[in-house]
């Protein structure tokens, strides 16, 4: 029998009115503009054919986890209604459940914060992917695109810590002496997953679906927990917050259980300029993966041939509430 492993999505509709009241509740001055404009938790469905892509593509998929905080997808119910998946397939997980034992930090609004919490699903499987929302499979998979003989594979390349270290440490000195909150930045995060085991180098990651251990995540926390702590307390992205998934990274490569590969191209979408090459790497399989990011930031009419082209590829896999 295939082994299989489960998948992970984090999603929000910060269009609720309920999750805007809650967000504005927690806001101050000091929050950076870029950890808390709306964008960051607008939803346009993207979920749907994140997890028709899913479905599709691959075989060897467990349970389907949708991390919330006190919400679902209107139209997730209709994959298994439709017989589109297996009973109970497609499951959500609350930030109460996610949170189990760290309460205290909640309510969260922080991508960071949840995905360092991703080994607390319940039952999760050993290995797990992760993606966020607006990712999808545009091309068949198998299980060893990501794990071989409990070797995490793991896609992209070194750099050294130096220069963003340095940045890092004067930002900081700024952020005493004026307080004002820095801007958080991606690779900085990675740097900083790395700097925290001692390493001087980071294996530099970009956006894509990633494998991580639940054993891993789980043994490193429980013997370093004023790290997850401090980690999770942030309500919104914070300059001083590593990155879960390259801090996964980093401790499989430590203990020789990782597979490094290069970096692999994706269909990526982020600006309107990008739209036909986008629409013919849909139909490429060279593009194994695909990402659209904020398409509430696109006009209509892209927004909508953006939709159309995603609604054909993934057409048997949607609820028919989707099609129309």
């Amino acid at each position: 029998m295939q082994q299989q492993i489960d998948i992970v999505i984090a999603w929000v509709d910060g269009n609720d009115p309920a999750h805007k009241i809650k967000r504005q509740k927690y806001l101050n001055s000091q929050h950076s503009l870029s950890s808390v404009e709306d964008t960051r938790f607008a939803s346009n469905d993207e979920i749907y054919y994140n997890i028709a892509s899913i479905l599709k593509y691959v075989p060897y998929v467990g349970k389907i986890f949708i991390v919330t905080d006190q919400q679902a997808p209107l139209a997730l119910s209709a994959f298994q209604d439709q017989g589109l998946c297996s009973k109970d397939q497609i499951q959500v997980i609350d930030h109460t459940s996610l949170f189990s034992g760290y309460e205290q930090c909640l309510p969260t609004f922080n991508s960071l914060s949840i995905e360092a919490m991703l080994w607390n699903i319940p039952n999760i499987s050993d290995y797990f992917l992760y993606l966020n929302d607006d990712f999808f499979f545009n091309a068949p998979s198998a299980i060893e695109d990501f794990l071989i003989n409990d070797r995490i594979k793991i896609y992209g390349h070194w750099q050294s810590n130096f220069t963003l270290k340095m940045k890092y440490q004067y930002r900081s000195w700024l952020k005493k002496q004026f307080q004002k909150e820095p801007k958080s930045k991606y690779t900085i995060a990675q740097m900083l997953s790395a700097d925290i085991l001692g390493l001087n180098k980071y294996y530099e990651i970009h956006h894509r679906p990633h494998i991580l251990s639940k054993q891993l995540l789980e043994k490193y926390f429980e013997d370093h927990t004023e790290i997850l702590y401090n980690q999770i307390q942030y309500k919104f992205r914070d300059f001083d917050q590593y990155l879960p998934v390259g801090l996964n990274n980093h401790l499989a490569i430590q203990q020789d259980k990782a597979i490094l590969e290069g970096d692999i191209q994706i269909a990526y979408l982020k600006n309107s300029q990008g739209i036909d090459s986008f629409c013919k790497q849909l139909v490429n399989t060279d593009f194994k993966f695909g990402c659209i990011q904020s398409l509430d930031q696109f006009n209509g009419t892209d927004r909508l041939k953006i939709i159309e082209g995603l609604k054909y590829k993934f057409s048997d896999y949607l609820p028919n509430i989707l099609k129309s």
